[in-house]
């Protein structure tokens, strides 16, 4: 699970990646039935304008396994707990389940101390189904792609990108981004 990040402005200190099964560290397991194999990567950041650190994580939850959904997303929370609690946290991912109403999600903001950044950000762009298959786009449809923060972390702004060229998106997914203040 890829972290991509400005160069100029950010330093990793650490990073490390598990794979979301019940042996997170054997590389490519997969012991819930899942349909493929999914993980998460995690990076500490110092941030060189600010002088602070924190942590991003990205994940990928099982697009079939509701079971996996939810055993990966306790792990992920057992994990939450092992890094540094003074630090803020930012988890990204596709977690093919819609926000809210989802004990994939409820897991995720109850147990792992986070909340979500399109529901407390300041402002938002129009809501759409992140998921759109390259099909017409569903206006106030489920969120399935979202960003996660720890309390504290305030949300200046989050949208959902409807950018295409010509007609064409760049993925099946439309990208869900955010300003964050640390």
């Amino acid at each position: 699970m890829a972290v991509f990040y400005d160069t100029r402005r950010l330093e990793p200190l650490e990073y490390d990646h598990f794979w979301l099964s019940d042996t997170p560290y054997v590389i490519g397991s997969n012991t819930w039935g899942g349909a493929v194999v999914r993980m998460v990567t995690w990076v500490r950041f110092q941030d060189r304008a600010t002088d602070r650190q924190f942590y991003a994580l990205n994940t990928h939850l099982d697009h079939i396994s509701q079971y996996a959904r939810e055993r990966a997303a306790g792990l992920i929370n057992v994990r939450l707990a092992g890094l540094n609690p003074a630090l803020p946290r930012i988890v990204t991912g596709d977690f093919n389940v819609a926000a809210h109403g989802n004990p994939v999600y409820d897991t995720l903001l109850n147990g792992g101390s986070l909340t979500d950044a399109w529901d407390t950000a300041d402002r938002r762009s129009k809501l759409y189904a992140t998921f759109h298959g390259y099909k017409p786009l569903v206006p106030d449809g489920d969120r399935i792609d979202w960003i996660l923060t720890s309390p504290g972390v305030r949300t200046r702004y989050a949208a959902i990108d409807t950018y295409s060229s010509g007609g064409q998106f760049p993925s099946d997914h439309l990208p869900v981004h955010a300003v964050l203040e640390l």
